[in-house]
């Protein structure tokens, strides 16, 4: 198994064309942590075990609680438990290690996500989920088993470069569950094809995997990649899917934010009227209506006369000229 301490600065040193790239501070910034030796891992596990345990035993969990950052640090109830000076030290300490054993293994991190580099997936984005799976493996890492944190963590390294992999370059990332459900399902239909000699059914591997028939086909639809909206839909490229997928008659965001925003101010200030005058302004402007509404139909239908109407109308029209001059001076406007 590869480990950490044998990888030296070579996996974190940036191409020329990377050097002033966000990733190319990456690198640089990780070459500034020390490898852990052997022995300096070993000291650091024996403290970490310690701490775990002045935790533990303070914190009344029980005794078979493993010994990780996970579940000892970040137990439900910790916050709640009056610490001792000697459980507040081992806290710190506790944080201080687990920060150690991180920066320590950047460069493990940075190597396992060059491994991938070249299935079309961003070396950002690559090596974002290696740090998480880096993360992942010193919350986890039970210091009292004895094994080298750099062999655990490159296992949980790999397992999150493979899900950033999976995901592919999805705007909106697939939930890890449901990438997790994928890889199951890719496994299983390889393995079903290679003993029957043939691709599998949907009912076949809804059944292989005890899932319904509609949730194989929602796996499926969520394995395949997004289409770019530059494709070409022509030889000579002059016609795109983006250009496919117009629609002109449809609001953009910006002008149904703006109409939502009118409509609330307008809100705000129709809330200074009388039910009388903002019914009659309502459906003289059409607000909320197919169309505006004539003197003549108000008239009839709220049994005032025509004049009356025009007057209610003049009379609420100054109310709101009055709201929004006196808005003006009050914001500048």
């Amino acid at each position: 198994m590869l480990e950490s301490r044998r990888l030296g600065p070579s996996p974190t040193a940036p191409q020329d064309g990377d050097k002033e790239t966000l990733v190319g501070l990456y690198f640089r910034d990780a070459s500034r942590y020390e490898l852990l030796t052997d022995e300096a891992e070993r000291r650091l596990s024996r403290k970490l075990n310690t701490c775990y345990r002045v935790v533990r035993d303070a914190s009344g969990l029980p005794d078979d609680t493993p010994l990780t950052y996970r579940t000892v640090i970040g137990a439900p109830d910790i916050d709640t438990v009056e610490s001792s000076v000697r459980m507040r030290r081992a806290l710190q300490l506790a944080s201080a290690c687990r920060r150690k054993l991180i920066q320590s293994n950047l460069r493990l991190a940075v190597h396992i996500a060059r491994r991938y580099s070249q299935q079309g997936i961003a070396m950002s984005d690559l090596i974002q989920d290696a740090n998480v799976g880096l993360i992942k493996a010193a919350e986890r890492f039970d210091p009292s088993r004895g094994f080298k944190f750099s062999t655990y963590a490159y296992w949980w390294i790999s397992e999150e470069v493979k899900r950033c992999l999976q995901r592919g370059t999805r705007l909106v990332h697939t939930p890890e569950n449901v990438v997790d459900e994928i890889r199951q399902l890719h496994k299983v239909s390889l393995r079903m094809h290679q003993s029957l000699g043939r691709v599998p059914s949907q009912a076949e591997l809804a059944k292989a995997m005890e899932a319904s028939p509609s949730r194989i086909n929602e796996l499926r639809a969520l394995a395949l990649r997004e289409i770019s909206t530059d494709t070409p839909l022509v030889a000579d490229g002059s016609v795109t899917l983006g250009d496919s997928l117009a629609a002109e008659e449809q609001l953009v965001p910006e002008q149904s934010m703006a109409q939502r925003d009118r409509r609330r101010a307008l809100d705000s200030m129709f809330i200074e009227l009388t039910d009388r005058e903002q019914a009659i302004l309502s459906r003289r402007f059409g607000l909320g209506l197919p169309a505006p509404e004539t003197l003549q139909v108000i008239s009839d239908d709220m049994g005032i006369s025509r004049e009356r109407v025009r007057q209610i109308e003049k009379l609420a029209l100054k109310k709101l000229q009055s709201l929004f001059h006196d808005a003006d001076e009050v914001f500048g406007g």
